[in-house]
């Protein structure tokens, strides 16, 4: 379906990629509509120029789309009325994406997805391309909304970060390269369990162009994606020991504090394939991958006052994301809590030998308590601030070591306390930014006694 083919569309939704939409539409000549619950539940009529127009005036037997934010359900846990009622009507449910890619995106374009390591990922292989005088632009999922993204000339290249969520909403998809860096159980009530969230991540697979490339983590699920991929598809996996003597040795030699960890070296090993199949060299690679500055929240130094580093994985909602920074530091005191996924710390334990103490808070610390029990000394807390601060005492007080680091690596959903991670991720900042100019004088926590 082209941009010809799209006279109408209503958006649902009007957070960023919602507003991109309704201005794209209106630089393109499209007609739409646009409706926001929370705003409609503050009596507010407009945001910036757009007005809302309630679902009882769209001019139902005249849309071609309805254009759904990520956030918005369309089928499970149970679609929102107004999506269901397009689903009832046989109008198209679509994402920006989908909208962006009709409405004349030109140039090649990656695609960049994983339950973790993502967003490292799109950054990284957009920074390369930059730093290589590439034609490039990044967003998606990440950044700016694609409607937002400039034009880019046949031979510009788009990386995009897509979720589970965009990817399911997204059918004109088609992608030059493809990354699925992992899938581990996440967002099971928005696709009805496991079976579905594979499904959705599996689209970007089956997005790619004949000749193209396709990057696969490591795992049982991938491991099947590769019987569905066609003879004419490159594959490649994202396992170090795959590799060849030459690019272990590159990948080993990238210092760079914002890389550390084994999971970063899966991330510049995926960014070091695709970048090799738009013609870099490995020199080229490997100097842009020293100088990348890394993305906030994700591993972030967020101060240091004598051996205490603090470090900011906000971003790690899940435990899988955690496990791969425990895996990242020798003397760890671990920040963690929030809103816990159904698996809690599973995926954590078997990567506890450089954590010297769990500093929980917040509405999952008794259920984390009692995973940990007998495995780490543990102190309960009921803020983000007094855990850091407990952390903080511990370390200090630890002197069988010359580095102690302050790991916010929360392992869940951070709803409990902040309205994002971003905001949890800032809180932690301020908090160790406050403690270094103090003199780090904080208040500990209540400990967990072992069993």
């Amino acid at each position: 379906m082209t941009s010809s083919s799209l006279r109408m569309i209503a958006v649902l939704g009007l957070g960023r990629s919602g507003r991109a939409v309704c201005l794209r539409a209106a630089q393109h000549g499209i007609s739409h509509v646009a409706y926001d619950d929370r705003l409609a539940e503050n009596a507010e009529t407009h945001i910036q120029d757009i007005c809302l127009t309630p679902p009882a005036d769209w001019a139902w037997d005249s849309l071609d789309a309805l254009v759904i934010s990520p956030g918005i359900p369309h089928h499970h846990p149970a679609p929102h009325p107004i999506a269901q009622q397009a689903l009832n009507a046989g109008i198209p449910i679509i994402s920006e994406i989908e909208f962006a890619l009709r409405t004349g995106l030109t140039g090649q374009f990656v695609t960049v997805t994983g339950t973790n390591g993502k967003s490292t990922i799109t950054a990284l292989i957009g920074h390369i391309l930059a730093e290589a005088g590439y034609e490039v632009a990044i967003g998606g999922n990440l950044g700016k909304p694609l409607c937002e993204l400039p034009a880019l000339s046949k031979s510009g290249i788009y990386v995009a970060e897509l979720s589970s969520y965009q990817l399911e909403t997204t059918p004109s998809l088609s992608s030059d390269c493809a990354i699925i860096s992992n899938i581990t159980p996440d967002h099971l009530d928005r696709h009805g369990g496991f079976e579905g969230y594979v499904n959705a991540k599996k689209n970007a697979l089956l997005s790619v162009k004949a000749g193209g490339l396709a990057c696969l983590g490591i795992g049982p699920v991938l491991d099947e994606f590769t019987d569905i991929l066609g003879a004419d598809i490159t594959c490649l996996r994202l396992d170090m020991s795959q590799q060849d003597t030459s690019d272990n040795a590159l990948l080993n030699s990238i210092h760079n504090p914002a890389l550390s960890g084994p999971h970063n070296t899966e991330n510049c090993l995926a960014a070091l394939l695709v970048c090799r199949y738009f013609g870099l060299s490995d020199t080229v690679m490997h100097d842009a991958m020293t100088r990348f500055s890394g993305l906030p929240h994700r591993m972030q130094p967020a101060g240091q006052s004598g051996a205490i580093s603090f470090i900011n994985d906000s971003k790690a909602t899940n435990a899988d994301a955690a496990a791969r920074a425990l895996l990242s530091f020798d003397s760890i005191w671990w920040c963690a809590g929030g809103l816990a996924k159904d698996a809690g710390l599973t995926a954590c334990l078997p990567h506890l030998a450089a954590v010297r103490g769990a500093f929980l808070y917040g509405a999952s610390a008794h259920d984390f308590a009692r995973q940990l029990d007998g495995l780490v000394p543990v102190s309960l807390n009921e803020t983000l601030d007094q855990a850091v601060g407990a952390a903080v005492a511990s370390a200090r007080a630890d002197k069988s070591t010359d580095t102690h680091t302050i790991l916010l690596s929360p392992a869940a959903a951070s709803f409990d306390q902040y309205d994002s991670f971003e905001a949890r991720g800032d809180a932690f900042c301020a908090h160790a930014r406050e403690l270094i100019a103090s003199g780090m004088s904080p208040t500990s926590g209540k400990a967990v006694p072992h069993a």
